[in-house]
């Protein structure tokens, strides 16, 4: 089942209307979603840790924080902000978000670094360089320059900082966050970057193999999931049926689901689910899931679904689904649905759709890359492949496994939920990322 150019094209108006209006309800704190009370997390962590982050809060209570992205809705950056900005200003930060915007040539170019970041070779777009550096210069006029710390988050958005008067710099502290997995070969994108995050404070990724050489602070805080968000709470057995109807898919008790959750982006491994599955299930009777959303940042999601569509259009039994960004309860049905979860990414920032598959006690399948493994013990809590073609037969070889003996899944999925409650869910983000805000601006050592 794949959605046709009417159902996307409503998808994208949906998503630029839905846009336009959180940018009106988000730029004042009074608007932002209502945070869920410390009081619910503890019921998941415990009450200890949530006495260290009301503690650690009010070390800096009152410390004005402007965190700066480029999408409000769509990708992982996204969703961490929506959860992680209500509950720190319920510790007392005085926090706010901004979303940059630019036309297309912008998120064309920065799309292309992007991918040149995570190794993809191209020819550099010098032109794109001009638009880059004037959309940025345009933007800076959303920077509060009454912050104590000001939070960049990947490169879009990253320029701001060389249009600051040094006045204003020597009062800021600036934190450069990079969530896709760093391996630049190109020199022109490597110096173009260096120079560029070199002029911040600091800088966060999400794995050390990405950590650079760089002049500037480097340190590690984990992303992590809000096991209370739409996309991770519990849902009833109710609600998940009545999502795979509306979408036409079939009970997994009498037909296994095999779900890929993803941007429709080249490096995260749609093909190679494709290939595996059109072996499986020649002696397997199975489904495949591939759902995806747009967000305005992300210029290829169209072209990569249509090709996925092309490439999937013979193959009974693969749904093919375009989702609005907010689709969040959806989401969290297939994953509560699914048999297995596959992220077999070539490339990979981090992957939270590893953990959200886990949270859901779900066997999950990644490519050995980026921040996966940070996330799955292979053959404890999931299994990691090789990434790319290389990575098929052994994507086979685990998805047979993990069908066949389903007492050992359900062993898997277990340990995994465990795993991400030990080391990703929001409240150990919330503490990594207020314990630096403190050592910043005690200029402290991080």
């Amino acid at each position: 089942m794949i959605q046709n150019d009417k159902e996307r094209q409503l998808i994208t108006l949906e998503t630029n209307l839905q846009e336009k209006k959180d940018q009106k309800v988000l730029k004042t704190k009074e608007g932002m979603p209502p945070a869920k009370t410390l009081d619910q997390y503890a019921e998941i962590v415990g009450p200890q840790i949530i006495e260290e982050l009301v503690r650690l809060g009010n070390e800096i209570k009152g410390l004005k924080v402007q965190q700066v992205n480029s999408a409000r809705f769509g990708g992982g950056v996204a969703e961490m902000l929506r959860s992680i900005i209500p509950l720190e200003r319920v510790l007392g930060l005085d926090m706010n978000w901004e979303v940059i915007t630019g036309n297309i040539d912008f998120f064309n170019y920065t799309k292309t670094i992007h991918n040149f970041i995570q190794g993809k070779m191209g020819i550099p777009d010098l032109v794109g360089t001009k638009v880059y550096w004037d959309t940025n210069k345009a933007n800076f006029k959303l920077i509060d320059q009454d912050a104590d710390i000001i939070l960049i988050h990947d490169p879009q958005p990253a320029g701001m900082i060389k249009f600051l008067d040094p006045a204003i710099r020597e009062k800021q502290k600036w934190i450069w966050r990079c969530h896709i997995q760093l391996l630049p070969k190109d020199f022109f994108v490597t110096e173009f970057l260096r120079t560029l995050i070199e002029s911040y404070d600091a800088t966060i990724f999400s794995s050390p193999q990405f950590l650079p050489p760089w002049k500037v602070p480097s340190i590690l805080i984990l992303p992590y999931i809000d096991p209370l968000s739409d996309k991770n709470k519990e849902l009833t057995e109710q609600e998940i049926r009545a999502v795979l109807d509306k979408f036409g898919i079939e009970d997994s008790k009498k037909k296994p689901l095999l779900t890929l959750v993803s941007r429709f982006d080249p490096f995260k491994g749609h093909l190679a689910a494709i290939e595996a599955f059109k072996k499986i299930r020649r002696t397997i009777p199975c489904q495949l899931l591939l759902a995806g959303g747009t967000a305005s940042d992300d210029p290829e999601n169209i072209r990569i679904f249509d090709e996925l569509a092309e490439r999937s259009k013979n193959i009974p039994d693969v749904i093919l689904l375009n989702l609005p960004p907010d689709s969040h309860i959806e989401v969290n049905a297939f994953q509560r649905a699914s048999t297995i979860i596959l992220q077999p990414s070539v490339k990979e920032g981090f992957g939270l759709t590893v953990s959200e598959g886990m949270w859901k006690e779900k066997p999950v399948i990644g490519g050995n890359t980026g921040g996966i493994p940070a996330q799955i013990i292979d053959g404890y809590n999931g299994f990691l492949i090789t990434p790319g073609e290389k990575g098929i037969p052994e994507m086979i070889e685990r998805i047979i496994y993990l069908l066949e003996h389903p007492l050992s899944a359900k062993t898997m999925g277990k340990r995994g939920r465990e795993g991400v409650k030990e080391r990703f869910l929001i409240t150990r983000g919330i503490y990594d990322e207020l314990y630096l805000f403190k050592n910043l601006v005690h200029n402290l050592e991080v």
